[in-house]
């Protein structure tokens, strides 16, 4: 008999950037919504032998930054329960290990540029690869404000990992009290593959929009009766994933996708739609995994 893993609590990785209490901001948001506590976690760096998992005694700077970083969560207030925590590293590795019980992790921006996160490997990036639970990378911009009203935009595909995406799109919607945007991109070459050709771009595409569309609703019909109360948009986008996506990050609170869930130092070199989304993107991102 197998037994499912118990989850609990959003996690916040803390280290004393702006980033990453903004980040905790949004995830103190989010456990308020969700009633789970908020973990305000530190990794260290290195695996010093003195410090253990779970203990802040005798650093008084990571004290200051856990401290700091409570004190803006709660922002005066006491409807929420916070726990903080430090962790031996390298902080991926620490990160991933906090990601089997989590909840959800909910990281800071990617510090490094595309180029050298696709050289060397961002830990949001190798984060976002291994996690077992959902990890949001906030993506605030600053000057950007964002409404509490916006969507949760998702993008579906039919893959397993999209249909994640899908479902946690939904519950965050429904916790936020916000409409859903669903989008599905269509392309000639994913369409035709091998049959296409420079000649076929001006074939009549109406049949294939019916069908695409058809299986959009389709594939939402379900969710849409689990949760009634959420409005749902449904949008077929002609062109790839990723400039669609980035494009309706613009007016979203929160994007979601699934993970490709291949090697992290391939999918690295490769590039996906979700580390293009963890870069560029104007909204926090949601990205699922299978846990």
């Amino acid at each position: 008999m197998t037994t499912e893993r118990i989850r609990r609590g959003i996690v916040a990785g803390i280290d004393g950037s702006d980033g990453a209490l903004e980040a905790a901001s949004w995830a103190a948001s989010a456990a308020r919504r969700f009633e789970e506590p908020l973990r305000l976690v530190h990794v260290l760096p290195k695996h010093p032998s003195s410090r253990g998992g779970g203990s802040t005694d005798g650093d008084p700077d990571v004290d200051k930054m856990l401290d700091a970083a409570e004190k803006a969560v709660l922002n005066g207030q006491r409807d929420l329960v916070v726990e903080r925590s430090t962790h031996p590293g390298p902080p991926a590795h620490a990160l991933v290990e906090l990601s089997k019980t989590a909840r959800m992790l909910v990281l800071g921006p990617a510090a490094t540029s595309e180029m050298k996160s696709v050289v060397a490997g961002s830990d949001v990036v190798r984060v976002s690869n291994r996690a077992e639970c959902p990890v949001v990378v906030w993506r605030g911009i600053q000057g950007h404000e964002v409404s509490e009203s916006r969507p949760v935009v998702v993008g579906v595909d039919g893959s397993e990992l999209s249909d994640m995406a899908v479902a946690h799109a939904f519950e965050f919607a429904a916790f936020f009290g916000v409409p859903l945007v669903a989008v599905h991109t269509w392309a000639e070459h994913s369409t035709l593959g091998a049959w296409y050709s420079e000649e076929r771009r001006f074939t009549d595409w109406s049949d294939l929009v019916q069908h695409e569309e058809a299986w959009l609703a389709e594939s939402l019909a379900g969710w849409h009766e689990k949760y009634p109360d959420v409005e749902v948009t449904r949008c077929l986008e002609r062109g790839g994933p990723m400039k669609v996506l980035l494009e309706y990050s613009f007016g979203a609170q929160l994007i979601a996708v699934g993970s490709h869930g291949r090697n992290p130092f391939t999918a690295s070199i490769v590039g996906s739609t979700s580390q293009s989304l963890i870069h560029h993107a104007r909204c926090p991102v949601l990205i699922c995994r299978k846990g």
